[in-house]
């Protein structure tokens, strides 16, 4: 099975794209991203988003398994980074209101999750995402 680091190098280099470059473009040092690619560290959110915007498939670095969404002129599916910095930003609201804290790879799972189950033609409907919410943090 390959590794959340290793899936992260194979999007850097699908993207065409060196170490430096790729975490220039992603607000973070080679040596962050030297880290992040050997898994000594977790990106977190602003990372993620960050990477998305520049093309690379969260889905598949996350959980291992291509976006399976509608591909962009680029041929890879699009994701809304401002619907799913959104849904981090709910959960971690959640999490602290409910006194958890949860790891950056665990909170981007859920939020990965939250985003697949809002489905691409609903709209951010504030009650049925809080239901998500409480579904996920009850966990």
């Amino acid at each position: 099975m390959v590794s959340f680091c290793e899936r992260l190098r194979a999007e850097r280099t699908r993207l065409g794209l060196n170490q430096t470059d790729f975490a220039a473009l992603a607000g973070v040092t080679k040596k962050t991203q030297i880290l992040y690619e050997s898994e000594e560290r977790v990106p977190d959110a602003h990372y993620i988003t960050a990477i998305g915007k520049a093309g690379a498939d969260i889905t598949y670095i996350i959980t291992g398994q291509k976006n399976a969404g509608a591909p962009s002129a680029n041929g890879w599916a699009a994701i809304d980074s401002e619907k799913l910095v959104r849904i981090i930003d709910l959960l971690e609201a959640a999490a602290k209101q409910a006194g958890r804290r949860w790891p950056a790879r665990k909170l981007a799972l859920m939020a990965v999750e939250v985003y697949n189950a809002l489905g691409e033609d609903q709209g951010f409907d504030q009650p049925h995402v809080e239901r998500l919410l409480k579904l996920v943090v009850s966990r």
